[in-house]
């Protein structure tokens, strides 16, 4: 009986000596694993006793960085800072249908035809001379008709161009009584011409 308690003694003593050194093998866990806790690494805490130009600065942000000043001018002045200047583009103002221009082409439309109506009836008097155009053939024939002709080709242009001003045709506008003053006055000068070579 008393072999039985000394062998449970010796073996209880073993297996403590046992478990005891095993525990000292086995490493010791890091404290963040054994607390299950994950911490991220936080910033230094400053000492109160160390001075703050010991401390590490850490760089300031690209956004924070303020511009670069200008730099002073010769008597000692900041230059003014660039003004914005906005031009605002304004829409074409539709122009009025006697303007200066128009009334330019219609005084040089009125004096080429009545130049071109009055060669036509001094150069009625010669036998070699006669009117080209079918319509006008039969106005002019007297001065009455002639004048009526002109006024009613005058009439009819200016209309015209009155109508392509109403519609928004405006370079129709501007070339029609400077076209036909052209035409009309290189009329005139050829009725001039033939008059002359007739009166040989």
């Amino acid at each position: 009986m008393r072999l039985a308690i000394v062998s449970a003694a010796l073996l209880t003593l073993f297996s403590m000596a046992a478990w005891a050194a095993d525990k000292r093998d086995v490493p010791a866990p890091p404290a963040a694993a054994s607390s299950g806790a994950t911490e991220t690494a936080s910033a230094p805490v400053p000492d109160a006793n160390k001075p703050l130009a010991s401390l590490p600065a850490e760089p300031a942000p690209a956004a924070a960085v303020p511009p670069t000043p200008a730099a002073p001018l010769a008597d000692g002045t900041l230059p003014s800072p660039p003004l914005a200047v906005i031009t605002v583009k304004k829409p074409p103002q539709p122009h009025r249908f006697l303007d200066a221009r128009n009334s330019l082409g219609l005084a040089a439309l009125a004096a080429t035809l009545s130049s071109d109506a009055l060669s036509t009836q001094r150069g009625l008097a010669y036998p070699r001379f006669h009117e080209m155009n079918p319509i006008a053939r039969p106005f002019v024939q007297t001065r009455a008709g002639g004048a009526a002709y002109s006024a009613g080709s005058f009439a009819l242009l200016a209309t015209t161009m009155y109508v392509a001003h109403r519609t928004r045709r405006h370079k129709l506008e501007r070339i029609l009584p400077f076209a036909i003053a052209g035409w009309e006055g290189w009329l005139s000068a050829r009725n001039y011409r033939v008059i002359a070579a007739s009166k040989r």
